[in-house]
């Protein structure tokens, strides 16, 4: 007798081709691979396909990336290459943290029979420590117990020493540069974790997690929240100082070496890709980070070092046709922008002649940290950063978290080239009280001449924006792209009815999102 799955199954194949393509094509990955887990069948007619590998500092992603690296049937598929960076945290991360223990004793306090320290249990999700629940949401699962969580996860560092000591991700992404010939973008990110439960990558690391385990999230490169907002240290500090006298060093109790080692991911794949230059074809690069608050020091742009050349050698290779760049730029606004106006990122920037994408995002909150009083004192114009004349062939446009007047953000807009398709606008904070999204989006409807070009030419405006004081769930956001081109190209009206607003009403129409879950879409009302 039939059960229903194999009548299903059966249905399913004896569909048109053209239908049955068209159903496989709306499925995302993780989809398909459950489809071809539920029977023999599927799994011999639905291909596996892949297109991304990844390799970080751990021997299960290594061994993976090499075996496809090694194979004729995956390698000449593979686009990308993910870099994760979230290497596994061996203590307190800084002395913010560390001041947290002053309450509850000291973070290498051993807390159960199998030696797991404080620090590992007073990060978990569910920790009772108070103060301590810093992932901001709950469990919605059944969490591994502390030890076996402990005896698991202490594994895992043993082997991040071992890879780290032994530079064998450096070697896997270098073997990889030459064995995927079709390869076009690098991405390197220390969000990868994302949320316990949710990543924002499901590395062959992070599938192999037992069910539950509970542990500190990555937070290797320096993390900033509005609670608790950290400094950016410089990058090439002054050697004459002793090391003890270094700004880095009380933060973090590392010298300015080990603080640069942080950014590990950044620095060595800039390095490899510059180094392996003839064995690839890389034209994007994406460096991620904002989305757990973080991103490369800005620093890095104070003055010309090895990495800065690394970063200006790609852009500058034919070709070369996209760059997202997320900044830790920490307090930069009380150092006067030293970052972006000692020229060099801009300069950097104007290399990528064939640019056809930029975003630039930032932990900058500056509401967050100087008084509305001083704001006009604290801005600097964009084209400090940007160099659109030299971008004829730009089609999108973005960046997040930037401190702008209103009508130096206008004077870019007009001077974006006819080949833009997409603009982001994201959370940023106006240097008079004067302006806001409202303003802002009026002049682009009465200003630019989008709304005259062919429907299909008109740049799509992407905004998310704060929440004025509504707290949300760590990594989602609110997002009003429709509202926006509704009011830009159709008869809908300005989703900021006084034009100094910065934050949106519930129940205007306005979308939850999250950043860890793309498919995650709710009203926010």
């Amino acid at each position: 007798m039939e059960t229903l799955a194999s009548k299903t199954r059966l249905g399913l194949l004896q569909l048109p081709t053209e239908l049955y393509n068209g159903i496989l094509a709306h499925l995302d990955k993780d989809s398909l691979d459950s489809l071809r887990a539920t029977c023999s069948t599927l799994k011999r007619v639905i291909p596996f396909s892949i297109n991304r590998v990844f390799v970080s500092a751990n021997s299960l992603n290594i061994k993976v990336f090499r075996e496809i690296a090694d194979s004729e049937t995956y390698r000449h598929d593979i686009t990308e290459i993910i870099w994760d960076d979230a290497r596994l945290s061996t203590g307190p991360e800084d002395q913010v943290e560390r001041n947290r223990f002053w309450y509850s004793g000291g973070p290498d306090d051993i807390m159960t029979e199998n030696g797991c320290p404080l620090w590992f249990q007073a990060r978990r999700l569910d920790s009772e420590e108070p103060g301590w629940n810093d992932q901001n949401t709950i469990p919605t699962f059944d969490s591994l117990d502390l030890e076996e969580s402990w005896d698991y996860y202490k594994d895992l560092l043993e082997d991040q020493r071992k890879i780290l000591e032994s530079n064998d991700d450096i070697k896997a992404f270098k073997y990889g540069l030459k064995q995927f010939p079709n390869l076009k973008r690098v991405t390197v990110t220390p969000s990868a974790h994302g949320r316990i439960g949710q990543p924002m990558f499901r590395t062959p690391m992070i599938r192999d997690f037992p069910h539950g385990l509970d542990y500190p999230l990555p937070k290797e490169w320096p993390c900033t929240t509005f609670e608790e907002p950290i400094d950016e240290h410089p990058w090439m500090p002054d050697e004459a100082i002793p090391i003890p006298d270094q700004e880095c060093y009380w933060m973090y109790r590392c010298n300015p070496e080990e603080y640069r080692a942080k950014w590990r991911g950044f620095r060595v794949v800039t390095r490899a890709l510059v180094e392996c230059g003839k064995d690839h074809n890389v034209t994007e690069l994406m460096i991620g980070g904002t989305e757990i608050g973080t991103g490369v020091n800005c620093r890095v742009f104070d003055q010309r070092c090895q990495e800065y050349d690394d970063l200006v050698t790609l852009l500058q290779r034919p070709g070369f046709r996209r760059l997202d760049l997320d900044l830790f730029t920490g307090m930069n606004e009380h150092h006067n922008w030293v970052s972006y106006r000692s020229g060099l990122l801009r300069d950097a920037l104007a290399q990528a002649k064939d640019l056809e994408h930029i975003s630039l995002r930032t932990t900058t909150d500056i509401a967050g940290q100087i008084d509305s009083d001083n704001f006009w004192e604290f801005s600097f114009p964009l084209r400090t950063i940007f160099p659109v004349e030299n971008w004829p062939n730009l089609q999108h446009f973005g960046m997040c978290n930037m401190f702008v007047r209103q009508d130096d953000l206008m004077s870019i807009l007009v001077a974006l080239p006819n080949s833009l398709r997409s603009v982001e606008l994201s959370r940023l904070t106006w240097a008079s009280l004067d302006d806001g999204y409202g303003r802002l989006l009026e002049e682009m409807r009465t200003r630019l001449d989008w709304r005259l070009r062919p429907v299909e030419k008109r740049p799509r405006v992407r905004m998310s924006i704060s929440t004025d004081g509504v707290l949300l769930e760590f990594g989602h956001y609110i997002e009003i792209d429709d509202m926006v081109h509704s009011f830009l190209y159709s008869d809908g009206h300005n989703p900021f009815p006084r034009h100094y607003d910065t934050s949106i009403d519930r129940g205007e129409g306005a979308v939850e999102r999250d950043l860890f879950n793309l498919e995650f879409r709710a009203h926010y009302e």
